[in-house]
């Protein structure tokens, strides 16, 4: 594939993976101008040095080549971006991915590595593993080491979504770790304030499982590099509207040209 310029709405900026070329890599995930799920390398970042300028739901504009070794088809290497300083409101975000919702059972059979889902949530498991109040860049590093790592490593805070996928008869259930950063965040400031665990573990249910029962729920799900599974990458909640969304299908393309 030649070097192209494309549109890309961000919706995803994620808990870095590690890399051994780039050090921590912000996953930064969003779908151009027709709709097609992009995943975005390399956006290095470290606290501070300000070396991303764009936040979800802007819409970045981006020179795009093959990724070196990334051979998830909706990976690109990123040679060159610029905030096109149009950030949309929420229901302008739900109508671009109303059309995209999907299940993992779909975006499996499809060999795809990114996608969207709407979750019936079931239940919430939140584990705290650390309650040091951890600066930012540390926060960070421990965050990218668990992803490389997996198992070897513990994050201060995991938490762990049980859901089915709506409107999927062959959805057994899942339950899958999300890796957005607001959780880490959420933790960070909590934990300045609160050392009692079962404080912490309350108040992060009160507002990733309680609340977000509230709201209308989007799982944005990505595949880990290295091990193919999947994570919840982001969320997106905007107020839950009184009339349901109509049933929507979606068609998976098995590859792109």
């Amino acid at each position: 594939m030649n070097v192209e310029t494309e549109k890309v709405l961000v919706l995803v900026r994620a808990t870095p993976e590690k890399s051994r070329k780039h050090d921590h890599l912000v996953c930064v995930a969003g779908i151009n101008e027709n709709d097609q799920w992009r995943r975005l390398y390399p956006f290095k970042f470290s606290y501070g040095e300000g070396l991303i300028n764009f936040r979800k739901k802007d819409t970045i504009e981006v020179t795009l080549a093959n990724p070196d070794n990334d051979k998830r088809r909706e990976s690109r290497k990123v040679t060159h971006h610029r905030n096109l300083n149009s950030p949309l409101r929420n229901d302008a975000v739900r109508e671009r991915i109303l059309p995209l919702v999907s299940s993992i059972e779909k975006l499996s059979e499809a060999n795809a590595s990114l996608g969207v889902i709407k979750p019936e949530l079931q239940g919430i498991d939140v584990t705290v593993n650390s309650t040091d109040v951890y600066d930012e860049q540390t926060y960070f590093s421990i965050a990218g080491d668990y992803l490389e790592r997996r198992e070897k490593v513990k994050m201060p805070v995991e938490l762990r979504y049980r859901f089915r996928c709506s409107d999927e008869p062959e959805c057994k259930g899942h339950n899958i770790i999300l890796i957005d950063w607001e959780l880490n965040e959420l933790a960070r400031n909590i934990m300045r304030r609160e050392k009692d665990l079962k404080i912490i573990e309350e108040k992060i249910i009160t507002r990733f499982f309680d609340f977000m029962k509230t709201r209308d729920l989007y799982f944005f799900m990505g595949t880990h590099f290295r091990f193919g599974s999947w994570l919840i990458i982001g969320i997106f909640y905007p107020p839950a509207q009184e009339n349901a969304h109509p049933k929507r299908t979606v068609q998976l393309k098995l590859s792109e040209e």
